[in-house]
């Protein structure tokens, strides 16, 4: 998840220190000014009227929009609550996805493997498909583009061998472009990133697809960026990592930076679509970004859900849209403690629906 902060005037990208191998936890500070209400948004008064179901669809054949969510294997809410149960949850709001992070041992089994276990049984059995989002746990920037690349290939092969027959796609790991950015640059060209780092992490993420394919010949597999780093993304392209789909992190604040001077961006999806025609886009994470002190949080988060997947199923070369995420997670900072559709009453036993929750019910029930 990339975590943003607003300041005055600036509309810039400055990468802070990152944890190459923690996932969901990483920053960018985008300045944007906050945009106005009704500006880029239309977080209007009555937001809480806004229905998924009048969101156009897509008419276009097999470009049904895709909607699901973000989970922890290893996070308290997510241990506390019976996978069935979150499963289920899903279900209920007329979910397709689950996206689980997923770290491996050396022989490629996961390292909550009875909890991935347990939590694929009962996906398999509700229907849900499940998109492991893999840590490159072995990428190394003091070993050789060679040895990267070996060292992805492994990796993929291993996971793949033992649990291909559960998935389709499979998210090679998450915000990667942040270690490799300069101080100051968006992201959109090559010219904004450290060009030794990114040739050792294409290399592992060359093999990594590789790897996966070599024991799933059915896999596709999807590797994100977020806010204006698709250049990232095309870089991965020319250095020759194959690749199936378009992964992309966008959030609110995003939204209304976006749409300013000098980027005039109103519609990330269409962007996207203009730079990569020839792959489908997942956004593997979206959400409001919460206000510490504001009242009116869960209505702003339920007007901003309901217009992106609106905005998605609008543009028919995006095919999923994942929610950033199922519970609140309070022990964690201001920023990456409310991003859940539910809440806890008690913690983590008692819990209440937001209002984007109560919205994704109500539609899926007249479904």
């Amino acid at each position: 998840m990339q975590k943003i902060s607003c300041f005055k005037k600036t509309a810039k990208l400055i990468p802070v220190a990152l944890l190459l191998f923690s996932s969901c936890t990483k920053e960018v500070i985008v300045q944007p000014e906050p945009p106005e209400p009704s500006a880029n948004m239309d977080v209007l008064a009555d937001a809480s009227s806004l229905s998924l179901a009048s969101a156009p669809s897509s008419k276009l054949a097999g470009s049904i929009l895709k909607v699901g969510i973000n989970g922890h294997l290893g996070d308290l809410p997510y241990l506390a609550t019976p996978w069935a149960k979150q499963i289920q949850m899903l279900k209920d709001r007329g979910m397709s996805y689950y996206r689980i992070n997923v770290q491996t041992k050396s022989d490629g089994s996961a390292s909550s493997s009875s909890d991935f276990a347990e939590l694929q049984s009962a996906a398999s059995a509700a229907g849900i498909k499940l998109l492991p989002m893999l840590y490159l746990r072995t990428l190394s920037f003091s070993k050789t583009e060679k040895e990267n690349y070996s060292l992805g290939k492994t990796l993929g092969a291993n996971f793949a061998a033992k649990y291909g027959k559960y998935f389709t796609f499979y998210n090679l790991g998450n915000d990667l472009e942040l270690p490799l950015l300069y101080s100051n640059k968006t992201g959109e060209i090559p010219e904004h990133y450290n060009s030794v780092k990114f040739k050792l992490t294409a290399a592992y993420l060359k093999g990594m697809d590789e790897g996966i394919k070599s024991k799933d010949a059915d896999a596709k597999t999807i590797i994100n960026a977020g806010w204006l780093h698709y250049g990232f993304l095309k870089m991965c392209e020319s250095y020759g990592v194959k690749f199936d789909r378009v992964g992309y992190n966008w959030y609110s604040d995003m939204e209304g930076a976006a749409a300013k001077a000098p980027y005039y961006i109103d519609d990330i999806t269409k962007k996207l679509s203009s730079l990569f025609p020839n792959k489908p886009i997942w956004f593997t994470e979206f959400n409001y970004r919460f206000k510490a002190l504001s009242l009116t949080n869960e209505t702003d988060q339920n007007a901003f859900v309901t217009k992106f997947i609106a905005k998605c199923k609008a543009n028919s070369h995006v095919k999923v849209a994942l929610i950033y995420e199922l519970f609140d997670e309070p022990y964690k900072s201001i920023q990456e403690s409310k991003y859940g559709i539910i809440k806890w009453k008690i913690h983590y036993s008692s819990w209440l629906d937001k209002t984007i929750s109560k919205t994704l019910l109500l539609n899926s029930s007249a479904d």
